[in-house]
């Protein structure tokens, strides 16, 4: 019996660590310039075939099932110390679970740096920076 729960923790573990997004393979640093009206039309776009940013996130005040960017460009260099807002912004779309806010559960799709391209990446950080 200790044999098959240590064999199925080491299969749970294994399945986990499958699933869970590894590091990435580049930085904010390395983003081409972003546009913010090419990531004004992304936010309201299907990107990986469900849903769209805007579905999750209010622009300004209101209920969402994640954040709402009011003030976001005010903020977001203010939530995480020696970490600019480029550099929050990029973490919270490519690895949401390193930044949780508060009041909010880990919802967000952890699977973007592979849907989106950096260019789109980079358009989105554009965009949200000028709320």
């Amino acid at each position: 019996m200790k044999q098959l729960c240590v064999l199925l923790i080491l299969c749970v573990t294994a399945l986990f660590t499958a699933c869970s997004p590894g590091e990435l393979d580049f930085s904010y640093r390395d983003l081409p310039p972003g546009d913010p009206t090419r990531g004004a039309d992304l936010f309201t776009q299907s990107i990986d075939g469900k849903a769209s940013c805007l579905q999750c996130h209010a622009v300004g005040t209101g209920q969402s099932a994640g954040p709402p960017f009011q003030a976001y460009a005010a903020t977001a260099s203010q939530c995480v110390k020696q970490q600019s807002a480029e550099e929050y912004t990029f973490y919270s779309i490519l690895r949401p679970s390193k930044h949780i806010v508060q009041g909010y559960s880990n919802i967000m799709p952890s699977n973007y740096a592979k849907k989106l391209s950096r260019q789109e990446i980079a358009d989105l950080i554009a965009y949200l920076l000028t709320l």
